[in-house]
């Protein structure tokens, strides 16, 4: 699990979200190669999905889903208490990937990175926000996925959705996210 923290005021620790989407396809694509992961997942979630905020703000939560995670799976989200910031993040990155007609949040997206781009995008929307439910979902959706384990959930919790892009370039990406960053 990889927190992106918003500086605020361009001072303190964390990236902007410019600076981060700035430098995004270099960190996935580090991960990777140092092997500190085999694939790249996001978190997107909703300013106003207060439960699922706590979801992710829980310790235990956190050190259970970096632990299921470990070398297999990076898993990044937004760290952010602003509306905007969090909706420019993920226009931004659900844009890039080619997700955000299919993806609605809460919603964890999967890819590979590679140094040509991304690859095996698809999109788990989540619809348990409660703290106990939400945990148990997003658990179960990621270990689902570093399993390989054709899940069989009630359709009514997790639905498996490919992504519309089968690839995507980092030069696309680079070029779509410097369009969308200036306005």
């Amino acid at each position: 699990m990889i927190p992106i923290f918003e500086q605020g005021s361009g001072k303190g620790i964390g990236h902007s979200v410019e600076s981060f989407l700035e430098r995004f396809e270099d960190i996935a694509i580090s991960h990777i190669k140092d092997r500190r992961a085999k694939s790249i997942a996001f978190v997107f979630y909703d300013y106003h999905d207060n439960d699922f905020k706590k979801v992710l703000k829980d310790q235990g939560v956190f050190a259970n889903l970096d632990r299921l995670s470990g070398s297999n799976l990076s898993v990044f989200y937004m760290h952010s208490g602003s509306d905007e910031i969090l909706s420019k993040f993920n226009s931004v990155l659900m844009n890039a990937l080619g997700v955000d007609e299919t993806a609605k949040t809460p919603c964890v997206v999967f890819c590979k990175a590679t140094s040509e781009g991304f690859t095996d995008i698809s999109v788990v929307n989540l619809d348990s926000a409660d703290l106990v439910h939400g945990f148990h979902e997003l658990y179960g959706v990621i270990e689902a996925y570093i399993n390989r384990v054709d899940i069989k959930p009630q359709k009514k919790y997790i639905a498996w959705v490919k992504g519309s892009a089968k690839f995507v370039s980092l030069e696309g990406l680079k070029a779509l996210v410097r369009e969308l960053l200036r306005g």
